[in-house]
């Protein structure tokens, strides 16, 4: 039997792990902001203005922001060694970015801080309980401003891909009926050369109960492949995915 860790200690170690950590350095250097990451930040933020790249890991998308003239930024990651190596590769290339280790769902950030806030490569997906990742989005909502905008990233369960594998009753990586481990539909274990992790992927119907429980209006989502032609650089480092946009309402 192979468990599925819903801890998020265990996610934590995961991406302490060495060979995380340097898969994610190696980003940095190799991948690079994405083109749909570059359209969606020139459409939607400021560069004068405070902006937070959550769950941060090694910098890639944070180091992006600072070669597109963000000054006013900030990486925050549940990973030390993500964090560790965000602030010597960003001494390294002379970029003025405060980095701290934060858990998305209780970060030490002031109330309406920041203006934008960008949570990448689906790591909201990779909090473990919906109760969870709504508690992140009310963390976001708590020091956003109002007016500020969240962009993220999520895999789709009505993806071709995702409608395949949801739809194969016998694997057990997702079943909830066999696997005791998999609590909530959509959650899935995904194996990597680097070990295993979790993932939960979700309905667009299931993303957008959650933005409007959270006090977030919805502002747009589309694939990453209805947005850009990426590198193959890109498409090697990440499948499609589906980009959300919300704001947080002026009162």
């Amino acid at each position: 039997m192979v468990d599925l860790f819903m801890d998020i200690e265990q996610i934590r170690s995961y991406f302490n792990d060495s060979q995380t950590v340097e898969h994610y350095v190696r980003a940095v250097a190799n991948v690079g902001l994405w083109e749909s990451e570059r359209l969606l930040i020139e459409k939607w933020f400021d560069r004068d203005k405070a902006v937070l790249d959550l769950g941060c890991g090694a910098g890639r998308v944070v180091l992006g922001l600072w070669e597109m003239g963000f000054r006013r930024l900030w990486g925050a990651d549940l990973s030390e060694g993500m964090v560790k190596q965000a602030c010597e590769i960003s001494e390294y290339l002379g970029a003025d970015i405060a980095f701290q280790q934060e858990d998305a769902t209780d970060m030490r950030f002031e109330t309406e801080f920041f203006s934008s806030v960008v949570f990448g490569f689906n790591g909201l997906m990779q909090i473990p309980y919906r109760k969870n990742r709504q508690k992140a989005l009310e963390e976001i909502w708590r020091t956003t401003k109002p007016g500020g905008i969240l962009i993220f990233t999520t895999l789709d369960r009505e993806d071709r891909l995702y409608k395949a594998v949801f739809g194969d009753s016998s694997d057990y990586d997702h079943d909830t009926a066999k696997n005791p481990n998999v609590i909530e539909d959509g959650d899935r274990h995904f194996h990597t050369e680097h070990g295993t992790t979790f993932m939960h992927v979700p309905r667009r119907s299931e993303v957008l109960i959650d933005l409007e429980a959270t006090g977030w209006v919805w502002e747009e989502d589309k694939m990453r492949s209805e947005i850009a032609s990426e590198s193959a650089d890109v498409l090697s480092f990440s499948e499609d995915c589906r980009f959300w946009i919300a704001k947080k309402p002026t009162p």
